[in-house]
Parts: C-alpha cells; sequence; structure tokens
C-alpha cells in the first residue's frame, strides 16, 4: 500500500488541496461531533455525518479544481502549439528536431532565444545545458551568416554526445562545439560565501567575450541555487552588449538567483516571460 501512495507522485501543487482537505474535514467532523452532543446524539454519529459532508464539499471543490486545471493546461498547451509552429516556419529545419518535452527546453524559451538573437545578432552564445535549443539557436548562427559561434555545456556526458550527433545530423558543426563539464563544489561563490556545485571549467576554452550566455542547466535537484554560479564565474567574460537568459523562473530559487545577478550586473535590465515554467531576461543593452 505504502509503494502504490509513492506511485501518487504528488507534486507541491497538490499540497495545498491536500491541506484544504484535511482542515475541512476536520472542522466539519469537529461541528458535526458538537452538534450531535448539544442535542443529545452520539458524538461519532455528528462527527461521522460532519465527515461525509465535508467528502461531499471536497468532492465539488475537486472537480472545480480539475476543470479549471485543465483549463490552464489547455491554455499552455495552446502556447506551445503556436510557438513550435513559428520556430519551424523560422528555421526550417533539416532533419527531425529532439521533443521539446519534460527536461528539455520549452518551445517558449526557445522562441525566446530566436527573438534574441534576431534583436541582438549576438556573435558568441555560451549555453549551459544542451538540446534541441542548441540546434535551434545553431540554425539561426547560419541564417545570419556572420560566423557566430554557440558553445553549449552539458554535466552529461551521454547527453552531451547525443547533442553532437543530432548537430551532425544538422549539418551545424561549423556553428556549434558541444562540450561535456562534470559537476564540482565550487568553493565560496554562492550568496553570502556560502559553496555551490557547478560546471568544472578549468579545462573548457570559452570566448572571452560572451553576446548571450543560456542558463538552462545544471538540474534543479543538484543543490539549492544550483545555477546561480553562471554569472558570477562569467562576469568578466559576459560583453557590454550581454543578454543572460535564464529559464525555469517558475521556481522560487530561480526567481531569487536573478535578483543575486542584478547586484552583480546594476547596469543590466530585467525582463520577465510569463510562461508555464517562466523565462527572465537580464539585458545590458540599456546601459550603453
Amino acid at each position: 500500500m505504502l509503494h502504490a501512495f509513492k506511485q501518487q507522485q504528488i507534486k507541491h501543487d497538490d499540497h495545498p488541496l491536500l491541506w484544504w482537505a484535511l482542515i475541512i474535514v476536520s472542522l466539519f467532523a469537529a461541528a458535526g461531533a458538537a452538534i450531535a452532543l448539544w442535542f443529545g446524539y452520539p458524538i461519532w454519529a455528528g462527527a461521522l455525518m460532519g465527515v461525509l459532508e465535508a467528502g461531499i464539499l471536497i468532492i465539488l471543490i475537486t472537480l472545480l479544481h480539475i476543470y479549471r486545471s485543465l483549463e490552464k493546461r489547455q491554455e499552455i498547451q495552446q502556447g506551445k502549439q503556436q510557438a513550435y509552429a513559428q520556430i519551424i516556419h523560422l528555421i526550417a529545419p533539416r532533419a527531425p528536431l529532439p521533443p521539446m518535452t519534460q527536461w528539455a527546453a520549452t518551445p517558449e524559451l526557445v522562441l525566446e532565444l530566436i527573438h534574441q538573437m534576431i534583436s541582438h545578432r549576438p556573435k558568441t552564445i555560451v549555453e549551459l545545458g544542451s538540446g534541441c535549443s542548441s540546434l535551434i539557436m545553431g540554425y539561426m548562427l547560419e541564417q545570419q551568416a556572420e560566423q557566430g559561434h554557440l558553445i553549449s555545456i552539458d554535466h552529461d556526458r551521454e547527453y552531451a554526445q547525443k547533442t553532437r550527433r543530432n548537430v551532425s545530423l544538422h549539418g551545424l558543426d561549423v556553428h556549434i562545439t558541444v562540450l561535456d563539464a562534470a559537476l564540482e563544489l565550487q568553493p565560496s561563490i554562492g550568496p553570502n560565501g556560502r559553496q555551490s556545485t557547478w560546471y568544472q571549467l578549468r579545462d573548457l576554452t570559452l570566448p572571452e567575450s560572451i553576446d548571450l550566455l543560456v542558463v538552462d542547466g545544471p538540474p534543479e535537484k543538484v543543490t539549492p541555487w544550483v545555477r546561480y554560479p553562471a554569472v558570477p564565474v562569467l562576469a568578466e567574460k559576459l560583453s557590454d552588449q550581454a543578454v543572460i537568459v535564464l529559464h525555469d523562473t517558475h521556481r522560487k530559487d530561480e526567481t531569487a538567483i536573478i535578483h543575486a545577478w542584478m547586484d552583480i550586473l546594476p547596469d543590466a535590465t530585467v525582463e520577465w516571460r510569463s510562461t508555464d515554467k517562466g523565462i527572465a531576461i537580464l539585458d545590458r543593452h540599456h546601459a550603453s
């Protein structure tokens, strides 16, 4: 039974509903018991009646919650489909693209990267977390024909190799270099001097000037504030016109990271994109 319970995969969004259900059952049971006691009926009967009434109310609330969730999910899916259609139209890929699902870059993020590349035409791009987004930016570099280059870094060697195969399949080797870098403890790099885990870059050759920094890794599960080191470590390499794109800002850590980065780059402005996973863009162009 415990195994079956664990398989339900209760998520953070479910917690408020579960807590409210518990509170409602407790209140109705207590109210039913109090009423039964007042009229001289068995307390257990009153409590049971309260639980049954609470159950009916919880079912109605759950149905409303499901309806609202489905309505929201449908709107999100429509946005993803529209973004994907625009992506295909803008890049015309020569081979099938990897799925933009689960841990991969979302269509909304990829479309935002296309927008940034059209607007700012970056020459040097560093991406943390490789995948479909790497291919899309490679196609954009090819279209812009300005000898720009993308370096994509992944902590997972097998996944990096998979991305390299896709880069070759799409004929984008001249525009994209995919590197794998293991994660290691970074001493005294986090806020207030705390340690953080991040990519080991000692043996990698990175461009001296970075025009676009895309931060979609490492995964959240590694450690709190795992994406924070991106700006402190690479700050000296960020060009005066650099743009930094951070994904997953629907999470509290990523939102806090953006504000911490603003302390390091006080000349940058920040824009937020309201998607299902959230996107933030730090832009230094307005400082010049």
